[in-house]
């Protein structure tokens, strides 16, 4: 197994509750661990912790206790953030409000170029350019607005701009749920075809279960903010030990059939 590339250590995270209700415990002691290269797959059910874990580990949220370590390094003042967040990439589930709809295409993937002022920007079109066509799209397509593409493409979009700095690391929150199952399956294998490609390491969301059996190497299974199982994905399948993965593995009709 190669070394870890992110690490969550003993992660809590306690929510203020609204209007003066009480505290909400969204994370309890959660430890995870990405080795580059792999799928670490995140499955649970709605509050079950998985997003809020992986929004600590890109410092969207602060965690209450415990740390994150990106290459072995704890990761805590602005700048190791700042810096993190060049080789760590969100991509997000609703592929039409991650992008601003006034925004051109070429002009919302060129963002992240000028926000962290890499290249110039006389070559920042054709850097577009480039990335449009990794992820299959027609570089014309840098002149058109999100409401002029279908939901397919705006996830590829998103990909696209989320490559744009060159990541090691992608998390992907739940991108396919809001597609059709066709356009499932054509986003998931270019997300394997991209992993291939240039060597990224992924932490996948899923409340599908066939989809988070095709894409993971490993599978982390969330339960109350806890790590109630974990382990590779033919063990967690094929073998799960905790009642609650046992739950949801007899609920998915054709459970070892790939998404369409």
């Amino acid at each position: 197994m190669n070394a870890p590339i992110l690490h969550a250590v003993a992660i809590e995270k306690v929510f203020a509750g609204r209007r003066g209700g009480a505290a909400v415990q969204a994370l309890k002691g959660v430890s995870a661990v990405l080795h580059a290269g792999e799928t670490l797959g995140l499955v649970g059910e709605s509050g079950s912790g998985k997003t809020t874990l992986a929004r600590i580990l890109i410092g969207i949220e602060q965690p209450t206790a415990g740390e994150v370590r990106f290459r072995g390094r704890p990761v805590r003042s602005r700048a190791e953030w700042r810096a993190v967040r060049r080789e760590v990439q969100y991509v997000f589930q609703d592929p039409f409000t991650a992008l601003c709809p006034t925004m051109p295409i070429g002009a919302a993937l060129a963002e992240p170029l000028a926000i962290h002022r890499l290249c110039p920007p006389a070559e920042r079109p054709g850097q577009v350019e480039r990335m449009l066509g990794l992820v299959g799209l027609d570089p014309g397509m840098a002149r058109r607005l999100p409401s002029q593409l279908s939901g397919g493409q705006r996830q590829r979009v998103n990909l696209a701009r989320a490559l744009m700095l060159e990541p090691k690391v992608l998390i992907c929150d739940e991108i396919v749920s809001g597609l059709d199952v066709s356009v499932q399956a054509q986003v998931l294998a270019l997300l394997v075809e991209l992993q291939r490609k240039l060597g990224l390491s992924l932490i996948f969301i899923s409340h599908d279960l066939r989809v988070i059996r095709y894409m993971s190497d490993r599978v982390q299974v969330m339960l109350l903010g806890e790590t109630v199982e974990e382990g590779s994905a033919a063990e967690v399948f094929d073998a799960p030990r905790h009642s609650y993965t046992r739950a949801l593995l007899a609920a998915i009709p054709d459970r070892n059939r790939a998404p369409a």
